[in-house]
């Protein structure tokens, strides 16, 4: 098979055994796929706060911020953000992210990069932009499973599960749709039930999808040094293990049925649209009850809260400074600064 060296993006929900995936690709002899990276989420937004990014200034600042990232730390590169900056070749986020991503490949002695951040699912349309040659592997979760494991997390919010089937529908939704306007070479969905089930044929398609031969030593993820240091997250136990069916259905011997037929109305026809089964005339809850369980939930840990609020405060800087100005943004949904 030819050898391919396309950027891939793994998409998802939260919790859809996305980490076991990307730890699966990363065994590959030829594939690099990092920690998480979550820029397009983090920093992407603000990019209209730095400026002219051909200002060296401009350019180093938002460098300096990628590398302030807790998530980019966990790559542990042994460069400064002067090094990325003469890695990149050219003066954009997308030269920045490239040549992170390549730098770290590169350092493991891969030939090609992938990423896995399950917030890129909102932002495939700008990924395809910085990297038309871009490929999406889309892994899809039963979402009633997704919901209680989301809820059982102990660095992650939201605690509910209600709240969870609402996270599943909106990250799906939004990967799928966006998938469905690509090209089939471009964007390819592996349900987690069916890697579990059978992962030598499922992960033989994946390949062909990627246009990567097939090694065994993806079966055996979890004997890696970095399956072995992801897992030692309490977050990401589970990852560090053979892979297995232990976790598909778990929703059937944890959810009373009217929780079941609860979540069930919030995804019924996305589960129908992955292939399945749901029950027959789901009962929603009281809308005063949603909206209690709803208020105030996000996915999110402290780390990235610490992030955010540092984020804010350089861009806050960089306005008094007079980089930007309140005109460069076209919306204020997001934050007011």
């Amino acid at each position: 098979m030819a050898k391919c060296s396309k950027p891939f993006f793994i998409v998802c929900a939260p919790r859809s055994g996305s980490t076991l995936l990307r730890l699966i690709l990363d065994a590959h002899p030829r594939l690099a796929v990092p920690s998480p990276s979550w820029l397009y989420e983090m920093v992407y937004p603000y990019l209209y706060s730095y400026g002219d990014l051909s200002s060296p200034n401009n350019f180093l600042a938002l460098a300096e911020d990628l590398f302030e990232s807790p998530f980019i730390k966990n790559m542990n590169l042994k460069i400064t953000p002067q090094d990325l900056i003469s890695f990149s070749e050219e003066c954009t986020f997308r030269g920045l992210y490239n040549a992170l991503h390549s730098h770290y490949a590169e350092s493991t002695g891969k030939a090609r990069w992938g990423e896995k951040s399950p917030r890129n699912s909102f932002w495939i349309e700008e990924i395809k932009q910085d990297f038309q040659d871009a490929q999406f592997v889309h892994i899809v979760r039963d979402g009633r499973d997704m919901a209680v494991d989301i809820a059982d997390s102990p660095e992650m919010l939201p605690e509910n599960i209600y709240s969870g089937a609402h996270i599943w529908k909106d990250f799906v939704g939004a990967a799928h749709n966006s998938g469905k306007k690509l090209p089939k070479s471009d964007y390819y969905i592996i349900r987690y039930e069916d890697l579990c089930a059978d992962p030598e044929a499922s992960l033989k398609k994946l390949c062909q999808f990627l246009n990567e031969d097939f090694d065994q030593q993806m079966l055996a993820h979890h004997e890696t040094k970095s399956a072995k240091s992801w897992s030692s997250l309490p977050n990401h136990v589970k990852s560090g293990r053979p892979i297995t069916k232990e976790f598909c259905e778990i929703y059937k011997d944890r959810l009373p049925p009217g929780d079941i037929s609860a979540v069930e109305v919030v995804m019924n026809e996305l589960l129908a649209e992955f292939g399945y089964p749901v029950g027959e005339n789901p009962r929603s809850i009281t809308p005063k009850y949603a909206a209690q369980l709803m208020e105030s939930e996000t996915i999110s840990a402290p780390r990235v809260i610490a992030y955010r609020k540092w984020h804010a405060e350089r861009r806050k800087v960089r306005l008094k400074d007079g980089v930007w100005k309140f005109e460069d943004r076209q919306s204020l949904l997001r934050s007011l600064c």
